[in-house]
Order: structure tokens, then sequence, then C-alpha cells
């Protein structure tokens, strides 16, 4: 097998036709009720990445049939500059045969010249060889999450109307703002703040610092969704006597899957809990794409399992658990200790 690395903003179309293929393969065992990617959506989704994300990617190929992929994300942002984003997709048929073990070489040597010490990458309960994997590497659970679906023939519709009438009691001093059409500039510095409400999600033991936004990431980010062709709505919870901004919530949703829609992230402040803020702004999206989506069938939403606040709300909702996953972390030490071993193993076996 011939592994080589490629820059994925800058494939050719007969590249990008191979990597679409195998990646569908992949897509179908990872969540089998979904429609295949057409290749157009891939190609504007590798070569709109946000130039703060720096992407490498190895591709592993038989007889010209790619039949491997790997890719790490580094944030150059200035925070979490310890850790390195990664992930390795075998084709079923070619599993157990140390082509994982070889992209993860690779993988590792790429991590060690960025001056990184920490892995994380993620599993789906989907792919029981990925977790078998991750723990032959000496890779821990740092994070236990669940995609979590709301069929919409289950929801309770009176629950969006008795939420949204208890919201001119308890938050008779704030609105709602609508974006349908991208980040308006006049708010992006205000957004970007208010989207640090997200740090007060469980982490787990992960090793990770907070995030922080900024006003450029999500100038870029709107620029991307445009171009792939997702539309994107946000819901904003804003003081009247202030301006302040307490909470958001945001959606998006592609026409070549119709029938999904993805709950993003939805957070509020903590000086502006226990308003009802939160229900209030999934009950106002889930009301406008009740109306004016009436393909969607499905909402989709990503939880960590320990997350009761926001569990209790879904559930309410009736989103219910469809596929678990794991977000997991892996010292670089731990990764090299591995390959190590995998060599000493393979010497010996050659001596003999």
């Amino acid at each position: 097998m011939r592994i080589e690395r490629i820059d994925i903003r800058k494939a050719t179309e007969q590249q990008y036709t191979a990597y679409n293929a195998f990646l569908n393969v992949m897509r179908a065992e990872r969540l089998p009720d979904d429609p295949p990617i057409p290749l157009e959506e891939d190609m504007r989704r590798w070569r709109t990445i946000p130039n703060f994300l720096d992407v490498s990617v190895w591709v592993g190929t038989e007889n010209e049939s790619v039949v491997a992929y790997a890719s790490t994300t580094i944030q150059r942002v200035d925070e979490n500059k310890h850790v390195l984003d990664f992930g390795i997709e075998v084709h079923a048929a070619r599993r157990r045969r140390g082509i994982g073990t070889r992209l993860l070489d690779l993988i590792a040597d790429l991590t060690r010249r960025e001056g990184r010490r920490l892995l994380i990458t993620s599993s789906r309960s989907t792919i029981p060889a990925a977790e078998e994997f991750l723990r032959r590497i000496g890779a821990t659970i740092g994070l236990d999450t669940h995609t979590n679906q709301l069929d919409l023939k289950d929801l309770n519709r009176d629950l969006l109307r008795l939420w949204q009438a208890r919201a001119k009691d308890r938050a008779a001093g704030f609105e709602i703002l609508l974006w349908t059409g991208g980040f308006p500039e006049e708010y992006l510095e205000q957004f970007a703040e208010l989207i640090g409400a997200m740090n007060r999600a469980p982490r787990g033991t992960l090793q990770l610092e907070d995030f922080r936004t900024t006003p450029e990431q999500l100038r870029q980010w709107d620029q991307a969704m445009r171009e792939r062709g997702i539309e994107h709505w946000t819901m904003i919870a804003r003081e009247r006597a202030t301006g302040r901004f307490a909470g958001f919530t945001e959606v998006t949703w592609h026409p070549n899957r119709p029938e999904i829609l993805s709950q993003e992230g939805t957070a509020v402040k903590a000086e502006f809990q226990n308003l009802g803020l939160g229900r209030w702004l999934k009950a106002a999206m889930l009301d406008k794409v009740l109306r004016e989506r009436p393909q969607v069938k499905r909402v989709r939403t990503g939880n960590a399992d320990s997350n009761a606040p926001m569990l209790k709300i879904n559930y309410e909702l009736g989103f219910r658990p469809y596929i678990s996953q794991s977000a997991w972390q892996v010292e670089l030490s731990q990764v090299q200790a591995y390959l190590d071993s995998v060599r000493d193993t393979k010497l010996a076996a050659v001596k003999a």
C-alpha cells in the first residue's frame, strides 16, 4: 500500500473523486441512516477550510483505490497549543493489517515537529474497531457523548407554545434577534464574546483550556458556510434595557440532506440563568423550522452525557439517544511507546 500526503485544499478533481468515494463508504458505516455526500459538496468543504485551521491529510491507496485516510487539525489560535486533533479511517476489509499504525506513525511525527504533546480524537459506537485501536495505543476516554435525535412527528408542539408563552413573564425584559444571512458585522464582537458561554459545557477529563472565539474566525466560518451551501440560522436572546446578549442557539441545514437538521450550540450566560431563556430559544427555533422547513423530519444534536441541564431540555422536547460517541486523548509519549513496541515486535520476528 502506498501512503501519500496531499494538500486537501488544492487536490485535483480526480483525487477529490477518489477521496469522496472512499469517505462515503466510511460515512455509510458511521451513519447508516444518512445519504452519501455529493462530490461537489465535499470539494467545497475541502476548498473552504478556514485559514486558522491547519489541516494535514494522508491517503492510503492499493491498486489505485483509496483504502485509508488520515487527517490532523491544528488550530492556529492562542489557546490549547499543546493539542492536535486527528482522525484515522481504514476500510473495513483492510483493518488489522497495520495500516492504522502506519498512519499513526506519520501523525506522531507531525505532532512532535509541531511541539504538541496531546492527541485528541473521537469514536462512534457504529465502528467498534476504532475503540479497539485507540485502547491499544494507550488512549483513554475523556468525555462520553451522544448524538441525540428528535423525530419531529414525536415533538410535543404544545410544549413549544408553552415555553414561548412562559417567556413573556419570566423573560419579559428580553427579545429575540434572528440572523438567517450570516453574522451581522456590527454584532461580531458581542457574539464572539457570547459564544464563550459554551465553555460552561462539560469537558470531562479532557485536558483542554477554555476557547476564545474571535470576530475574524466568525467571518471565516460565515464565508465557509455560504460557499458550502449550508443554511445557518442563529437566534440571540438580548436584554432590552442594556442591549446585552444573554444567550443563543444555532441550527444548520443543507439541501442535500433535506430531512435532517443539525442543532448546533445553545448556551446562556451564567448571570442570565433560570429565566427560561434556553427553553425559549429552543422553542422559537423549532417553531420556525416547523413553519419554514417542512422537509425536515429529524433534528440531531450532540450532548455530553454529563450535561444534565441541556439533556433535560432536549429530553423534554423528545430527543432520544441515537449514536454514542467518545472523545479520546493520548499523550504523544504514549503513542511513541506503542509505535516503538510495534517496531520491536517486527524486528524480533525478522530475527527469529
